[in-house]
């Protein structure tokens, strides 16, 4: 069960020997790797595939991986953990229909288990320790390290002797049809495009707090940071924080040098949206 290197998909070629090797196995395990974390409009920047005898990591960005979907649709047992997540980007991105699918942290949620992260499961059956260090890499740069491909791997590796033990336990405590039920719930689940609350400002920590005047101002914060996000293509997290707009709406700096005083309003910050924030302080008023 020790992983070996996984093996890089990144041309036709290569892809068309995974379709062949996919082909031949009634089970296989899938994950996805998105950048939502750095990137306002989220993508697929990696596909993780496991079979009982090799990892393969595709790159979407370099190789049309369209003719993947019909062949993991096409009867085959797809074992993924945390399945919705990863169906709705799918169907999303390439409009694939997964089809039969197995969610192991549902399995393992039907089994009782106290912890359901795929980590904590791998460290309950198997006593490996599994890395947390690329939780939050930035998936669309390139090239990818070798540190990074490795870790990639491992989000999949297991997932098949999980399965196997899963299912068992399932079958065996008369718990395998419903679980299939709700599997075919995940697999049926539709993919959902980013929508934008313009009231979200009033979820914000400390904004009912403010003043009228302060609450007009959040609101136009909320509203100007989301068109810098969306401009810049970054999450809108990582264009300002949330706190520091709070602070902003309250203390409403006339300036770019006032506005750099308050806390969370760092150099970069000041350079992408610190125009866009003032303004946006004029016009409410």
């Amino acid at each position: 069960m020790s992983p070996s290197d996984p093996i890089l998909v990144s041309d036709g070629d290569a892809l068309s020997r995974l379709l062949e090797r996919v082909a031949a196995e009634p089970v296989v395990a899938l994950d996805t790797e998105s950048n939502s974390f750095h990137a306002y409009y989220e993508r697929v920047c990696l596909l993780q595939v496991s079979l009982p005898d090799a990892d393969f990591i595709v790159d979407p960005l370099s190789v049309d991986v369209a003719p993947l979907g019909p062949v993991l649709a096409s009867g085959r047992e797809v074992v993924l953990h945390g399945a919705d997540y990863d169906v709705r980007c799918l169907k999303r991105e390439y409009g694939w229909s997964p089809g039969r699918i197995f969610d192991t942290m549902v399995a393992a949620r039907r089994l009782g288990a106290a912890q359901l992260g795929l980590a904590a499961l791998v460290r309950s059956h198997f006593g490996v320790h599994l890395s947390k260090e690329h939780q939050r890499a930035d998936w669309q740069r390139r090239p990818l390290t070798r540190e990074q491909v490795r870790y990639a791997s491992l989000d999949t590796h297991f997932l098949l002797p999980l399965h196997k033990v899963l299912a068992e336990g399932l079958s065996e405590r008369g718990l395998l049809a419903d679980a299939r039920r709700e599997f075919d719930r995940i697999a049926a689940a539709k993919p959902h495009a980013r929508v934008f609350d313009p009231e979200g400002w009033r979820r914000l920590r400390g904004a009912r707090d403010l003043d009228t005047v302060g609450q007009a101002a959040l609101r136009a914060l909320w509203l100007a940071r989301e068109d810098r996000a969306r401009d810049l293509d970054r999450p809108p997290f990582k264009v300002v924080g949330e706190d520091a707009l709070v602070h902003i709406a309250r203390r409403r700096p006339a300036t770019l040098d006032a506005l750099e005083q308050i806390p969370g309003v760092t150099p970069r910050v000041l350079h992408k949206v610190g125009e866009a924030l003032l303004r946006a302080l004029r016009e409410a008023g």
